[in-house]
């Protein structure tokens, strides 16, 4: 829910804001891989081709930045955990799932009991989720090189993202609900329980701070490394009589 104010913090920041929201989806994807290899999931196992429609759209929010080096860093880990959520929906599928013919119980239409031919609709479904995975990890890429290049243009959209952790939330929860009724049916039906997981409680607590921190402003020495290497030729289109073949001193100047 906290993507869109995770996107807009991002954007044009030298803060590591998105260091928190990759740490906790990390630690919880590593939890349920974990889950799923030792068959702990139970019903749950029906979880993971949703979770993953939903993922490849989200987790888009957490590799916005104002340089190319964070942006690399969090575009490749973003990258990874994608493809780590498909490497565990497939296992999930094909090892977890068939413990639950005639057991586990899920709302589609109506209650439901698995079946070997909902296991076959959900291997389209996980069929679709891995292109959606694909295009996640070409866009986790992509952001991550071209949005610093752009500067920072965009920077105005900063101010703005204190307002985007209400409204965005709001927007992401008009279109995550279905997942939310969809996941509390299933723990019910199936009378699922758990322990709270406090080492995910507070790394959701860091990935706000972080995202709330103020920007970084690079001081004068980066300001002064940047004029260096970055000029730009003000001077006459005609070589100056002393020398044809070369560009008078004063011709050169830093923006």
């Amino acid at each position: 829910m906290l993507t869109p104010a995770q996107a807009i913090a991002g954007i044009g920041s030298n803060s590591p804001s998105n260091i928190g929201f990759l740490a906790y989806n990390w630690y919880n994807q590593y939890v349920w891989y974990n889950a799923i290899r030792h068959k702990q999931l139970h019903a749950l196992s029906l979880l993971p081709v949703h979770l993953n429609t939903i993922y490849a759209l989200t987790y888009l929010g957490g590799v916005t930045s104002g340089n190319i080096v964070m942006g690399i860093l969090l575009g490749i880990g973003t990258a990874g955990l994608m493809v780590l959520n498909t490497i565990s929906a497939w296992k999930s599928w094909s090892t977890n799932l068939p413990e639950g013919y005639g057991i586990y119980h899920f709302f589609f239409f109506g209650w439901r009991t698995l079946t070997p031919g909902w296991r076959r609709f959900i291997l389209m479904w996980q069929i679709g989720d891995t292109l959606l995975a694909v295009n996640c990890v070409l866009g986790a890429l992509a952001i991550a090189i071209i949005l610093p290049m752009k500067g920072r243009d965009i920077h105005l959209l900063w101010g703005n993202r204190y307002f985007a952790v209400f409204w965005g939330s709001v927007v992401t929860l008009l279109f995550t609900w279905p997942l939310i009724v969809w996941t509390e049916l299933i723990v019910s039906r199936n009378h699922i329980k758990s322990e709270t997981d406090m080492v995910a409680v507070w790394l959701f607590i860091a990935q706000v701070v972080t995202m709330l921190v103020p920007d970084i402003q690079f001081g004068p020495a980066w300001r002064s490394f940047k004029g260096k290497i970055s000029f730009s030729y003000t001077g006459s289109a005609t070589p100056s009589s002393s020398s044809s073949n070369s560009l008078p001193l004063s011709s050169l100047s830093k923006p």
